[in-house]
C-alpha cells in the first residue's frame, strides 16, 4: 500500500494527539525497563512508533522563551541555573550523532533518561533495535558499554551535575568576563589552582551553556547545551579527551515523569571484559 493511502487510512487515528505520546511513553517505559522485557517486542514497538510518526502530524510544544535576568549575580545565583535547573526526571528519544575529531562518523536513535542530580544514562540503538551502546553517569561511576564486543568501559565519575547544585563537599567561586559568567567549583581536597569543575552562564539570560570538567587541570569532558526550550535544553554534546564528540537531539522531552530506579543501577560485570575508559578514549586518539 503506498504510503499516502496508509496515512488517509489512519487519519480518524492521528487526531487523537494523545497517540503518539502514548507510544513515545511506551517505548522508553520498554527500553527503561528492559532487562524484564523481551527484546523482540521492543522492535515491534520501534518499527509502529516509525510508522505513526511518518503519518501523524505532531504538535510541538514550546516553553515561554526566557526573560533577560536583571538581578544581582553570584554564585549561588548560578548554582541554581545549572544544567536542568529544578527538574527532577527528563525522559526523551534522541537523534545522536557521533564525531571523530570533528567529523561525523555515525549516527543512531536512542533514549535518554535523566535524575537529579547527577544520573544520566543515554543508549544508542542500531538496525533491527539492537543496542549498540549505553553510556551511564552516576555521582559515583561513569560507564561505556559496548554490548556486541562484550567490553565495558569504566572510571570515577567525572563530578558532573546536571542540575542545582546542593551542599556537596565543593567550595565554590565565580568570575566573569565579556562573554560568561563562569562558576569554578573546587574539591575540598585539591590544592592545584584548577577547578574540577567549570560551569558558564551567558550574561543576558544565565543559561547554563557549558561545563567543564578538568583533571589534573587540563580539560578532559566538556557538556554544551543548547536549543533552549524556555529555561531548559533540547540538545546536549559531550566532548571527551581525544576527540570523541557525541551530540545528543531530544524529540518530545518528558519532565519530572517517573523513571525506574533500575535504569540508572550500575551496569553489570558479567560476560564483559571490563576496561579502563582511557582505553575507548586511545581508539579516537590520532594516528601518529
Amino acid at each position: 500500500m503506498p504510503l499516502n493511502q496508509l496515512c488517509d487510512a489512519v487519519q480518524p487515528v492521528q487526531n487523537h494527539a494523545s497517540l503518539p505520546k502514548m507510544l513515545l511513553s511506551l517505548i522508553l517505559f520498554i527500553v527503561m525497563n528492559q532487562y524484564r522485557i523481551v527484546r523482540a517486542f521492543s522492535v515491534f514497538i520501534c518499527i509502529g512508533l516509525l510508522m505513526f510518526s511518518a503519518c501523524a502530524k505532531k504538535e510541538v510544544v514550546r516553553q515561554t522563551g526566557p526573560e533577560p535576568y536583571e538581578g544581582q549575580v553570584d554564585a549561588g545565583v548560578l548554582k541554581n541555573n545549572i544544567g536542568f535547573r529544578d527538574i527532577n526526571t527528563v525522559k526523551a528519544l534522541t537523534d545522536v550523532r557521533v564525531f571523530r575529531h570533528g567529523e561525523p562518523v555515525a549516527s543512531f536513535s536512542g533514549v535518554f533518561g535523566y535524575r537529579s542530580p547527577g544520573s544520566v544514562r543515554t543508549s544508542f540503538f542500531g538496525p533491527f533495535g539492537l543496542t549498540v551502546m549505553d553510556m551511564l553517569f552516576t555521582p559515583e561511576l561513569l560507564q561505556v558499554h559496548l554490548p556486541s564486543k562484550g567490553a565495558l568501559y569504566e572510571m570515577e565519575s567525572p563530578d558532573i551535575a546536571f542540575s542545582a547544585l546542593k551542599d556537596n563537599g565543593f567550595s565554590y567561586s565565580m568570575q566573569s568576563d565579556d562573554e560568561f559568567h563562569m562558576l569554578d567549583a573546587f574539591r575540598a581536597s585539591d590544592t592545584g589552582a584548577s577547578p574540577a569543575v567549570r560551569y558558564y552562564f551567558d550574561r543576558k539570560y544565565l543559561l547554563n551553556r557549558r561545563i567543564v570538567v578538568f583533571r589534573e587541570g587540563i580539560e578532559f569532558v566538556s557538556v554544551d547545551f543548547d536549543r533552549f526550550n524556555g529555561r531548559l535544553p533540547e540538545m546536549t554534546r559531550l566532548a571527551f579527551a581525544k576527540g570523541l564528540e557525541l551530540e545528543i537531539v531530544f524529540q518530545e522531552p518528558e519532565y519530572n515523569s517517573e523513571i525506574p530506579v533500575d535504569y540508572f543501577r550500575k551496569i553489570g560485570h558479567e560476560d564483559n571484559r571490563i576496561l579502563p575508559f582511557q582505553d575507548l578514549l586511545r581508539r579516537f586518539a590520532p594516528s601518529r
